[in-house]
């Protein structure tokens, strides 16, 4: 449901790709890896949680390259700290407020975008 929701508040502004569980979430960066600009990560997830997810994405070193949103109902500072330190650079909170969840893709797809760019030119 929680998917459903998001990806009503984003579908005429972005491509999305939507998985069921974190085991599939590290497959898709497998397959896409740097090609993906952005995660809305769940913290919970059937047969992976996000922190599961985020710890895979830090042995990778896809966390470097993959700029990860948590969302969840949790809202104590544990969680939340727990996030930031496997590299989520934002947290959304559920219920959504469809004006901030726009607003945080927005800007932290931007900054990725100018990264990304900025990156390409000093190479």
């Amino acid at each position: 449901m929680n998917r459903s929701i998001l990806v009503d508040m984003l579908e005429d502004e972005y491509e999305i790709m939507e998985v069921e569980n974190g085991v599939e979430a590290v497959a898709v960066m497998e397959k896409y890896g740097v090609d993906l600009s952005l995660l809305l990560l769940d913290i919970v997830m059937p047969e992976m949680d996000g922190f599961g997810v985020l710890g895979v994405m830090n042995e990778h070193r896809w966390i470097d390259d993959i700029p990860v949103i948590m969302i969840s109902a949790e809202t104590g500072g544990a969680y939340i700290d727990r996030a930031y330190d496997l590299g989520a650079i934002d947290y959304i909170s559920r219920p959504f407020d469809e004006r901030t969840v726009k607003h945080r893709v927005s800007s932290n797809f931007l900054l990725t975008v100018k990264q990304k760019e900025m990156s390409q030119m000093l190479s």
